[in-house]
């Protein structure tokens, strides 16, 4: 076995990134080290996964409120026009929380 070989491997069961390594700590990019590591770089790595998982988020809750929006355009409406001020609110809050979703994953 050459020494690529032997730095690709993760020594951690149930690896999800094999053969990823950081070029500052030499430890693989699977959870487990990203967790437990010191360094700076695989810190840098875990923040910017938990934003992209936070934007993912922020996508899903904008779909969700935006089907909410739908839900009470499509109810009947009463005499103060309350159901269809709160039907567009959410459809435009809906819409704005999953553009802005968008936004921040690309």
């Amino acid at each position: 076995m050459n020494q690529q070989e032997e730095i690709s491997i993760c020594e951690m069961t149930g690896c999800s990134m094999p053969g990823t390594i950081c070029p500052a700590c030499d430890q693989c990019f699977c959870w487990q080290h990203l967790q437990s590591s010191s360094c700076e770089i695989c810190h840098r790595l875990l923040s910017q996964r938990s934003f992209e998982a936070r934007c993912g988020r922020l996508v899903g809750v904008g779909i969700s409120v935006l089907l909410f929006g739908l839900l009470f355009l499509f109810m009947p409406r009463d005499t103060n026009g309350v159901v269809i001020q709160l039907a567009i609110t959410l459809l435009a809050g809906g819409t704005l929380l999953f553009w802005v979703g968008l936004l921040a994953r690309t």
